[in-house]
């Protein structure tokens, strides 16, 4: 009973309200206080602004928390770092925010009349005319001057949400894409004309696959997207976790029967790892997935829920990869930066979309890539199985739901020995297999989809295994061949001591050869071995 009293009074970060003013007199969620930093941000010498982060990782209330400061509510920020600050609190602005979502349309024509009654609302919201016989952008432009020079401070904060989402809509459309960028181009570069009565403006979005074309009308901005200063805005790290957070981890700890260090580590291995700054080691996690986890006491894949990017899936079903390709892809700073429509780079749209991020800056200032978290891990390949690889799925979702019991119930050896070999000769022909590396790319994507904890190539003193599991029996490292034999394959991971790292474990460990034979389009059973 004590511990549902102590659930009810303890508050979980929002997952599902993006107002600020909503969130802290409605006592519908907890706020993480980002109001240092957004002084910062308000205050920096810089004023017309972009940050682009993945979906569901608080843009929206980090807007709304901004023109509640720039309306000078400070009842609201009561308790919060701000209401310590030198705000001028007896001088608010008008403050026009909207988000571009409300544009977005399914054709070019309902595109152009929503960006048209997007403006003409706004316009009524604030008390200017709306001249039904100019073109939606010069109506935008007037908006602004007025709204300007009718407030005392003769200034104007603008808050921009979704920037992209109009976008977005066209991106296997080409010609049509074009025409909806042209008017974008067109009505943001009000925005850069009329710089001198906005007294702030930000706007976000998710990528920057607009960026060569809209945002040439926009080059005054200054993109906070990697700045190393604003690294955790948006997102949690793991202080907040130890702070603000705490008593959050300590109820969902109790109800899984861990201690507070135990489930942060958890919660972390599934949530966190996003990387946003090459010149910052600050890592975030995303927080409604995270909100969502310790509102409902269970680890799983709340990113899924929200809506799959399919742009993302059908960008990787064109590069020829799987999730298992993905971490290890090395890139140049500059390649994340713009991502085109046209071309669509694999690596800049899986990290701005959130797929990806920042594992490590080398010396040279190249940047290694990786997935992020669990969560990340599971989408990828639940999306590339669920969307790529559609034909055929019904005998092998069957495989896969027999392979989990079978690891729980029996066991690394019984899902070698009978469910990998099951899985593969259910594979469709349509599933080409002509190599090791493809063949090692199933064996990754069926083991991450039954849940078993396993890593691709991993290095040794003495070369790279093809993959590592482990379980509570102990760690098995894998050495694949194509077309030959599980013995040469074991032969070759003893030969080259694949499984020394792991000898210092408690656990025992094993080597594993498994070998593929493209003629039976099977797996020949695996040779197992402690080492």
């Amino acid at each position: 009973m004590a511990m549902e009293n102590k659930e009810r009074r303890i508050k979980v970060p929002t997952t599902g309200v993006f107002d600020f003013p909503s969130l802290i007199l409605g006592g519908k969620g907890k706020y993480v206080d980002k109001t240092e930093l957004l002084y910062q941000l308000a205050n920096d010498a810089d004023q017309q602004l972009f940050i682009s982060r993945p979906r569901r990782f608080g843009k929206s209330l980090m807007l709304s928390t901004l023109k509640a400061m720039f309306e000078c509510r400070r009842e609201l920020f009561k308790g919060f770092a701000i209401d310590k600050l030198p705000w001028e609190w007896d001088k608010p602005f008008p403050v026009v925010s909207f988000t571009m979502s409300s544009a977005a349309g399914s054709t070019y024509e309902k595109f152009t009349n929503n960006l048209r009654s997007l403006v003409e609302d706004l316009a009524s919201e604030h008390g200017v005319p709306f001249d039904k016989d100019k073109t939606t952008e010069k109506n935008f432009e007037d908006f602004l001057k007025a709204v300007a020079e009718k407030s005392e401070r003769k200034e104007v904060v603008v808050l921009i949400d979704e920037y992209d989402e109009p976008v977005a809509k066209f991106l296997d459309d080409l010609e049509t894409l074009k025409k909806v960028r042209s008017i974008l181009h067109d009505f943001y570069e009000k925005l850069k004309i009329n710089a001198g009565s906005i007294r702030f403006l930000m706007m976000t979005g998710v990528t920057k696959l607009t960026k060569l074309s809209i945002f040439s009308g926009l080059n005054h901005l200054t993109d906070l997207s990697m700045d190393a200063r604003f690294a955790s805005l948006l997102g949690y790290t793991s202080a907040e976790l130890d702070g603000v957070l705490r008593e959050n981890i300590e109820v969902f700890a109790q109800k899984s029967g861990m201690d507070f260090a135990a489930a942060k580590r958890t919660l972390l291995s599934w949530y966190d790892g996003y990387r946003f700054a090459p010149k910052s080691e600050a890592k975030v996690c995303n927080p409604v997935s995270l909100g969502n986890a310790l509102k409902s006491g269970e680890l799983k894949n709340y990113w899924e829920s929200t809506g799959q990017a399919t742009i993302v899936m059908n960008r990787i079903k064109a590069a020829d990869e799987i999730p298992a390709d993905l971490n290890g892809m090395v890139v140049d700073q500059l390649d994340l930066d713009v991502c085109d429509a046209e071309t669509m780079p694999l690596a800049a749209l899986l990290y701005q979309g959130g797929y990806l991020t920042i594992k490590r800056v080398r010396p040279s200032g190249r940047i290694d890539l990786g997935i992020p978290n669990e969560e990340i891990s599971t989408s990828l390949a639940k999306g590339y199985v669920s969307t790529l690889l559609c034909n055929g799925m019904s005998d092998w979702n069957e495989e896969l739901a027999d392979a989990q019991d079978d690891l729980i119930e029996k066991g690394v050896e019984t899902l070698l020995k009978k469910n990998l070999k099951a899985a593969f000769a259910t594979v469709p022909h349509e599933w080409h297999i002509g190599d090791e590396r493809e063949a090692k790319r199933y064996f990754l994507l069926f083991m991450k989809l039954i849940g078993a904890d396993i890593s691709g190539e991993r290095q040794s003193a003495r070369g790279r295994a093809d993959a590592v599991l482990q379980d509570k029996t102990g760690t098995y490292v894998f050495e694949f061949k194509y077309g030959k034999t599980a013995q040469e394959a074991l032969e070759q991971a003893k030969t080259k001591e694949y499984g020394n790292p792991w000898l210092d474990s408690s656990l025992p460990v094993f080597h594993v050869g498994v070998n593929y034979d493209p003629e039976k389009r099977g797996i020949d059973d695996p040779l197992v071995e402690k080492v």
